[in-house]
Protein backbone atom coordinates (compact mmCIF):
# COMPACT_ATOMS: atom_id res chain seq x y z
CA UNK A 1 0.00 0.00 0.00
CA UNK A 2 1.30 3.42 -0.93
CA UNK A 3 1.46 5.99 1.81
CA UNK A 4 1.48 9.52 0.38
CA UNK A 5 2.97 12.43 2.26
CA UNK A 6 -0.53 13.88 2.80
CA UNK A 7 -1.84 10.71 4.41
CA UNK A 8 1.26 10.58 6.55
CA UNK A 9 0.50 14.02 7.92
CA UNK A 10 -2.93 12.82 9.03
CA UNK A 11 -1.35 10.12 11.18
CA UNK A 12 1.07 12.39 12.99
CA UNK A 13 0.83 13.09 16.69
CA UNK A 14 2.91 15.83 18.22
CA UNK A 15 5.99 14.36 19.86
CA UNK A 16 7.77 16.21 22.64
CA UNK A 17 11.52 15.95 23.11
CA UNK A 18 11.62 18.85 25.53
CA UNK A 19 14.31 19.90 27.97
CA UNK A 20 13.17 20.20 31.59
CA UNK A 21 14.59 21.74 34.76
CA UNK A 22 13.03 21.20 38.20
CA UNK A 23 13.29 24.53 40.02
CA UNK A 24 11.48 23.49 43.21
CA UNK A 25 9.64 20.40 44.44
CA UNK A 26 9.17 21.27 48.10
CA UNK A 27 11.25 18.35 49.31
CA UNK A 28 14.85 18.24 48.16
CA UNK A 29 15.10 20.72 45.29
CA UNK A 30 14.57 24.48 45.57
CA UNK A 31 13.52 24.62 49.21
CA UNK A 32 14.92 28.08 49.86
CA UNK A 33 11.78 30.14 49.21
CA UNK A 34 11.71 33.44 51.03
CA UNK A 35 8.84 35.67 52.07
CA UNK A 36 7.54 38.04 49.41
CA UNK A 37 5.20 40.76 50.61
CA UNK A 38 3.60 40.32 54.02
CA UNK A 39 3.34 36.56 54.39
CA UNK A 40 5.72 33.75 55.27
CA UNK A 41 6.30 30.61 53.19
CA UNK A 42 5.87 27.26 54.94
CA UNK A 43 6.79 23.74 53.83
CA UNK A 44 3.98 21.38 54.83
CA UNK A 45 3.10 17.72 54.49
CA UNK A 46 -0.62 18.16 55.24
CA UNK A 47 -1.57 19.66 51.87
CA UNK A 48 -4.47 18.15 49.85
CA UNK A 49 -3.06 14.89 48.51
CA UNK A 50 -5.68 14.25 45.83
CA UNK A 51 -3.97 15.34 42.64
CA UNK A 52 -0.60 15.85 44.32
CA UNK A 53 0.53 13.00 46.58
CA UNK A 54 4.05 14.41 47.04
CA UNK A 55 5.50 14.45 50.54
CA UNK A 56 5.69 18.24 50.90
CA UNK A 57 4.80 21.46 49.13
CA UNK A 58 4.92 25.21 49.73
CA UNK A 59 2.06 27.24 51.22
CA UNK A 60 1.20 30.78 52.28
CA UNK A 61 -1.63 32.19 54.35
CA UNK A 62 -2.76 35.75 53.61
CA UNK A 63 -4.95 38.15 55.56
CA UNK A 64 -6.99 41.23 54.76
CA UNK A 65 -3.92 43.31 55.60
CA UNK A 66 -1.55 41.42 53.30
CA UNK A 67 0.06 42.97 50.26
CA UNK A 68 -1.64 41.81 47.05
CA UNK A 69 1.72 40.59 45.72
CA UNK A 70 2.29 38.42 48.78
CA UNK A 71 3.76 35.03 47.98
CA UNK A 72 7.16 33.46 47.78
CA UNK A 73 10.45 34.25 46.12
CA UNK A 74 13.55 32.31 45.15
CA UNK A 75 16.95 33.73 44.29
CA UNK A 76 20.33 32.45 43.10
CA UNK A 77 18.76 30.84 40.05
CA UNK A 78 20.39 30.52 36.65
CA UNK A 79 17.61 29.57 34.24
CA UNK A 80 18.75 29.79 30.63
CA UNK A 81 15.98 31.47 28.62
CA UNK A 82 17.54 30.21 25.38
CA UNK A 83 16.93 26.65 26.57
CA UNK A 84 13.59 27.06 28.38
CA UNK A 85 10.59 29.13 27.29
CA UNK A 86 7.92 27.98 29.77
CA UNK A 87 7.54 27.54 33.51
CA UNK A 88 4.84 25.34 35.02
CA UNK A 89 3.60 25.47 38.61
CA UNK A 90 1.17 23.11 40.35
CA UNK A 91 -1.28 25.29 42.32
CA UNK A 92 -4.11 24.64 44.80
CA UNK A 93 -6.44 27.40 46.00
CA UNK A 94 -10.06 27.70 47.06
CA UNK A 95 -10.67 30.73 44.85
CA UNK A 96 -10.12 31.22 41.14
CA UNK A 97 -8.12 34.06 39.67
CA UNK A 98 -4.79 35.16 38.29
CA UNK A 99 -1.49 33.75 39.48
CA UNK A 100 1.50 35.91 38.56
CA UNK A 101 5.17 35.10 38.24
CA UNK A 102 7.76 37.85 38.44
CA UNK A 103 11.00 36.94 36.69
CA UNK A 104 14.17 38.94 37.28
CA UNK A 105 17.48 38.82 35.44
CA UNK A 106 19.44 41.10 37.76
CA UNK A 107 18.57 44.28 35.89
CA UNK A 108 14.92 44.09 34.82
CA UNK A 109 11.69 42.63 36.21
CA UNK A 110 9.34 40.77 33.86
CA UNK A 111 5.82 39.54 34.58
CA UNK A 112 3.88 36.57 33.24
CA UNK A 113 0.48 35.31 34.38
CA UNK A 114 -1.81 32.27 34.19
CA UNK A 115 -5.43 31.77 35.21
CA UNK A 116 -6.32 29.39 38.03
CA UNK A 117 -9.83 28.11 37.22
CA UNK A 118 -10.44 25.03 39.44
CA UNK A 119 -10.99 26.09 43.08
CA UNK A 120 -10.48 23.22 45.49
CA UNK A 121 -8.27 21.20 43.16
CA UNK A 122 -4.66 21.05 42.04
CA UNK A 123 -4.16 22.69 38.65
CA UNK A 124 -0.99 22.80 36.56
CA UNK A 125 -0.49 26.38 35.41
CA UNK A 126 1.79 27.16 32.48
CA UNK A 127 3.58 30.49 32.23
CA UNK A 128 5.32 31.76 29.12
CA UNK A 129 8.72 33.32 29.70
CA UNK A 130 8.53 36.76 28.00
CA UNK A 131 10.35 36.74 24.67
CA UNK A 132 11.95 40.09 25.46
CA UNK A 133 13.79 38.45 28.34
CA UNK A 134 17.21 37.63 26.94
CA UNK A 135 19.32 37.24 30.09
CA UNK A 136 19.12 34.23 32.40
CA UNK A 137 16.48 34.23 35.13
CA UNK A 138 18.13 34.82 38.51
CA UNK A 139 15.06 35.37 40.71
CA UNK A 140 11.48 34.08 40.58
CA UNK A 141 8.52 35.30 42.65
CA UNK A 142 5.02 33.84 42.76
CA UNK A 143 1.99 35.98 43.67
CA UNK A 144 -1.06 33.68 43.84
CA UNK A 145 -3.59 36.34 44.92
CA UNK A 146 -2.45 39.24 42.74
CA UNK A 147 -5.93 40.21 41.50
CA UNK A 148 -8.01 38.99 44.46
CA UNK A 149 -9.92 41.35 46.76
CA UNK A 150 -8.29 40.48 50.06
CA UNK A 151 -11.11 42.20 51.98
CA UNK A 152 -13.42 39.36 50.92
CA UNK A 153 -11.29 36.45 52.15
CA UNK A 154 -13.02 33.92 54.37
CA UNK A 155 -11.27 31.03 56.12
CA UNK A 156 -9.47 28.69 53.73
CA UNK A 157 -9.88 31.14 50.85
CA UNK A 158 -6.75 32.78 52.24
CA UNK A 159 -4.60 29.66 51.79
CA UNK A 160 -2.61 28.76 48.69
CA UNK A 161 -0.40 25.74 48.08
CA UNK A 162 2.08 25.35 45.22
CA UNK A 163 4.49 22.66 44.12
CA UNK A 164 6.55 21.31 41.21
CA UNK A 165 7.93 24.52 39.73
CA UNK A 166 9.50 23.38 36.45
CA UNK A 167 11.16 25.21 33.57
CA UNK A 168 10.81 23.47 30.23
CA UNK A 169 11.01 23.98 26.51
CA UNK A 170 7.83 23.91 24.49
CA UNK A 171 9.01 23.66 20.91
CA UNK A 172 6.82 23.67 17.85
CA UNK A 173 7.68 20.29 16.37
CA UNK A 174 4.35 19.13 14.94
CA UNK A 175 3.82 19.09 11.19
CA UNK A 176 0.73 21.26 11.59
CA UNK A 177 3.04 24.11 12.57
CA UNK A 178 5.35 23.36 9.65
CA UNK A 179 2.57 23.20 7.10
CA UNK A 180 1.04 26.44 8.42
CA UNK A 181 4.35 28.14 7.62
CA UNK A 182 4.32 26.72 4.07
CA UNK A 183 7.55 24.89 4.82
CA UNK A 184 8.41 21.87 2.70
CA UNK A 185 10.88 19.25 3.95
CA UNK A 186 13.88 18.47 1.76
CA UNK A 187 14.59 15.22 3.56
CA UNK A 188 12.73 12.91 5.94
CA UNK A 189 14.04 10.19 8.25
CA UNK A 190 12.01 7.52 10.01
CA UNK A 191 13.32 6.10 13.31
CA UNK A 192 12.12 3.31 15.56
CA UNK A 193 10.88 4.37 18.99
CA UNK A 194 14.28 3.25 20.35
CA UNK A 195 16.07 5.67 18.01
CA UNK A 196 17.32 3.35 15.25
CA UNK A 197 17.12 4.74 11.69
CA UNK A 198 14.55 2.74 9.72
CA UNK A 199 14.26 4.63 6.44
CA UNK A 200 15.13 7.96 4.85
CA UNK A 201 13.87 9.69 1.73
CA UNK A 202 13.98 13.10 0.08
CA UNK A 203 11.24 15.43 -1.12
CA UNK A 204 11.11 13.74 -4.52
CA UNK A 205 9.92 10.51 -2.93
CA UNK A 206 6.91 11.76 -0.97
CA UNK A 207 4.73 8.94 -2.28
CA UNK A 208 7.27 6.24 -1.60
CA UNK A 209 5.94 3.04 -0.06
CA UNK A 210 7.35 3.32 3.44
CA UNK A 211 6.81 -0.36 4.14
CA UNK A 212 6.41 0.18 7.88
CA UNK A 213 5.06 -2.55 10.10
CA UNK A 214 2.38 -1.82 12.66
CA UNK A 215 3.79 0.25 15.50
CA UNK A 216 5.04 3.66 16.60
CA UNK A 217 7.84 5.52 14.81
CA UNK A 218 9.53 8.91 14.96
CA UNK A 219 9.59 11.07 11.85
CA UNK A 220 12.35 13.66 11.57
CA UNK A 221 11.94 16.20 8.78
CA UNK A 222 14.72 18.54 7.68
CA UNK A 223 13.83 21.80 5.96
CA UNK A 224 15.58 24.04 3.49
CA UNK A 225 16.51 26.58 6.16
CA UNK A 226 18.27 23.90 8.20
CA UNK A 227 15.57 23.60 10.86
CA UNK A 228 13.99 20.25 11.63
CA UNK A 229 10.89 18.84 13.30
CA UNK A 230 10.24 15.57 15.09
CA UNK A 231 6.82 13.95 15.16
CA UNK A 232 5.38 10.59 16.07
CA UNK A 233 3.83 8.27 13.47
CA UNK A 234 1.28 5.70 14.52
CA UNK A 235 0.85 2.88 11.97
CA UNK A 236 -2.34 1.02 12.81
CA UNK A 237 -2.09 -1.59 10.03
CA UNK A 238 0.83 -3.57 8.70
CA UNK A 239 1.80 -2.51 5.20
Amino acid sequence: MKKTFLLLILTLVSYGMNAQLVISNGEDIGINWWQAGSTAVEYVDWHPKDGNPSAKCMTIWISTNSDPWSGGGMSNLNIDVTTYNKISVLVYKNVSGTVRLELQDGTTNYFTSANYTTPGAWQKLEFTIPTEMTNNITTLLIAPFIDYDLLTIVGEQSRCFWDDVIAYSETSTGLEDVVSQNAVPVRSEVYSISGALVKSFDARNESENLGLSKGIYLLKQIYKDGNSSVSKIIINKSL
